[in-house]
């Protein structure tokens, strides 16, 4: 530290409140020379909009936003893939045409992995949801749960749909050909 002395303040930046009061001949009122901070009560829940609190709330509401996005496109990628897995076994048939590979002939395998693809997807984004909601209303973040659920759900219908096809003699026989 320099033994130089203050400056002299200029525009009452280094006035304390009573010199800035001395100085435009305003009375000092005593509630005013009492420090802000210790003004506010500590229990007060009160905060102004704006205030540094204010950052919060937009954090959380992207990760409701994302959460919801992707528990919408989930439920929506679950509607839509609804009647080809109903139908599992007319949806193979329709690609084995597609690749001519003859038909597709093992329709209680198939009829039976669609809709245990359905149930798993159903059941994995129903926990999903669930998991994303009781999180969100504990103030955590949330976005990846319905991401990672959703990841297992591609995965374990992808894992459905390829038993399906690998569990028919033609598309063995495809396989077989092309090594």
């Amino acid at each position: 530290m320099s033994d130089a002395p203050r400056p002299r303040p200029e525009f009452g930046e280094y006035a304390t409140p009573e010199e800035q009061r001395k100085a435009i001949k305003v009375p000092l009122d005593d509630a005013e020379s009492v420090p802000v901070e210790s003004q506010q009560s500590p229990t007060s829940h009160i905060t102004v909009q704006g205030g540094p609190t204010s950052k919060a709330p937009v954090g959380r509401a992207t990760d409701r936003l994302a959460t919801m996005s992707l528990l919408g496109i989930g439920l929506l990628t679950i509607l839509l893939t609804l009647p080809a897995l109903i139908n599992l076994p007319n949806s193979i048939n329709t690609a084995f045409a597609q690749l001519e590979l003859g038909n597709y002939t093992s329709t209680a395998l198939g009829s039976t992995l669609g809709w245990t693809a359905l149930a798993i997807s159903l059941v994995l984004w129903g926990l999903a949801a669930w998991l994303s909601f009781r999180a969100l209303g504990k103030g955590r973040v949330a976005w990846w749960i319905p991401l990672v659920f959703g990841v297992v759900a591609n995965i374990a219908v992808f894992i459905c749909i390829a038993i399906a096809m690998a569990g028919d003699p033609a598309f063995s026989e495809y396989v077989n050909r092309a090594s």
